[in-house]
């Protein structure tokens, strides 16, 4: 569990399946600019085509709310958390969202939603490929 307190930072990392057209795509990271930028959420999305991996970081209750939001959306299924916990510091803290298209990135996350178990290099790797390619 979180701390209580509000300057605390932590953060999620998760992929799912795309079920989005590439116009509701591009509604999603409108709206998640403008709505993070109010919760104070920054982060990053990684679009493959048919899949999504993104990385969010806030306040604790700032990353929970959004993580809700995304959990009811249909446009994606199969959400998988990959990573989450405390933050010292925000990796995106330019961006109230980042955006990058990887469309040969849909092997590496399919493996990462049918695997049980995920070892942290794996995730790892996928967020580097998102650090790589974010400043769109």
């Amino acid at each position: 569990m979180h701390t209580s307190d509000p300057l605390s930072l932590s953060h999620v990392f998760y992929v799912s399946r795309s079920l989005a057209t590439p116009i509701e795509v591009d509604r999603i990271l409108r709206c998640a600019r403008e709505q993070n930028s109010h919760r104070g959420v920054t982060g990053s999305l990684l679009f493959t085509g048919g899949h999504f991996a993104q990385l969010l970081e806030g306040t604790p209750a700032a990353v929970a709310d959004t993580m809700a939001i995304i959990g009811a959306d249909r446009r994606h299924t199969a959400v998988k958390r990959l990573a989450e916990g405390d933050l010292s510091q925000r990796r995106f803290g330019a961006w109230s969202m980042a955006f990058a298209e990887a469309p040969g990135a849909d092997d590496l996350i399919e493996q990462l939603l049918s695997s049980a178990e995920v070892p942290p290099e794996r995730a790892q790797r996928l967020m580097r490929l998102m650090f790589e390619t974010a400043p769109l």
